[in-house]
């Protein structure tokens, strides 16, 4: 299965910029409090958007999950752990100097080398490290898909559904939390595998409407949760378990914008400026915060610059672009190019 989805080019392109209005809003969230209308503000744009990222790993999933192609472990892990580990490490180092010369940080070899290892060098890195361990495991999940039928995949993934997406609520709002946890229900490899099963089973048209149904009231949930959960908190204290990808709310969110993006399929066409936007996905995540630090730095732009309600999609669009353009010119440049596959 190596052909192309247009839908799942439009579908990244998509998340990729909703990735950059999560980190305009989240400026707001973070640095005020629920007596402030900005944070409500905020609130009602990053409550409908943390599905972005599950589709990212749903993606992957889908297309890396589904292959007909035969590879052996060292081949697959060869050629797809060097499109990411040597990105990470490149921009590893770049925000390490970033904390160094911009913070005023100092570190030793050896706790840089923690920082690296601990993934505590820049707070959107953390997408690169669970891509990794994602592509480490995918040749034996690939064997998980391939020899599972639909029910079997469909109990596997209920599991995931329990002990990632509803079992959390017991230490959070009763308290104790069961023994049992087991680790391949962690919540990235189950989008992951979600992403294939969908590929391989598409859930007919009849089932979006209670989708989208349960996908705003999931919205709503969301939006009432985190305010419910952050009245009277401090600006530093953000409680941001409703907003978390692996929520109930956050899953059938991300089930109706990827289910209703395959519905679309047959009426989504190729375009040319999308599959580039697709293609410079992973550059524009890695690149954006310090478009957004300078652009503030240097301009006085940020997300609080205007009225929110002009700032907030003013600079989310200047930021998005201006990444878009730099990754554009990154990836003409041999050698270079390997930093943002």
């Amino acid at each position: 299965m190596a052909r192309r989805y247009d839908y799942m080019d439009w579908l990244r392109a998509l998340s990729i910029f909703v990735v950059v209005g999560i980190h305009v809003v989240s400026k707001i969230i973070n640095n005020t409090t629920t007596d402030d209308w900005i944070w409500h503000f905020a609130n009602m744009f990053d409550a409908g958007l943390r599905w972005c990222v599950p589709v990212f790993f749903m993606l992957s999933g889908a297309l890396l999950l589904t292959r007909d192609k035969e590879e052996s472990v060292s081949e697959f892990l060869k050629k797809r752990l060097s499109k990411v580990v040597i990105p990470l490490i490149f921009w590893s180092f770049i925000y390490t100097l970033y904390n160094i010369y911009e913070l005023g940080e100092s570190y030793t070899a050896y706790e840089i080398l923690v920082q690296f290892l601990t993934d505590d060098i820049y707070y959107h890195l953390w997408f690169l490290y669970t891509i990794t361990g994602l592509y480490i495991m995918a040749p034996f999940l690939k064997l998980l898909v391939v020899h599972m039928d639909k029910k079997t995949f469909q109990a596997f993934l209920l599991f995931w559904v329990i002990f990632s997406c509803f079992l959390p609520f017991l230490p959070k709002f009763f308290e104790f939390e069961l023994a049992l946890t087991p680790g391949l229900f962690e919540p990235y490899i189950g989008y992951f595998l979600l992403g294939a099963y969908l590929v391989l089973y598409p859930v007919p048209k009849k089932y979006l409407l209670p989708l989208g149904i349960l996908a705003i009231a999931s919205y709503f949930i969301t939006l009432w949760g985190t305010y419910y959960l952050n009245a009277g908190l401090p600006a530093d204290e953000f409680d941001d378990f409703f907003y978390e990808h692996y929520r109930p709310n956050a899953l059938f969110i991300t089930l109706f914008i990827f289910i209703g993006f395959q519905h679309m399929s047959k009426k989504i066409k190729p375009n040319a400026l999308i599959t580039r936007n697709s293609t410079a996905t992973f550059g524009i995540y890695v690149i954006h915060p310090l478009i957004q630090i300078y652009l503030n730095k240097f301009f006085g732009l940020n997300e609080t610059t205007f009225n929110p309600i002009i700032s907030v999609p003013l600079v989310w669009l200047l930021i998005f672009i201006i990444s878009f353009g730099i990754i554009l010119a990154m990836q003409k440049l041999p050698v270079v190019n390997r930093l943002v596959p």
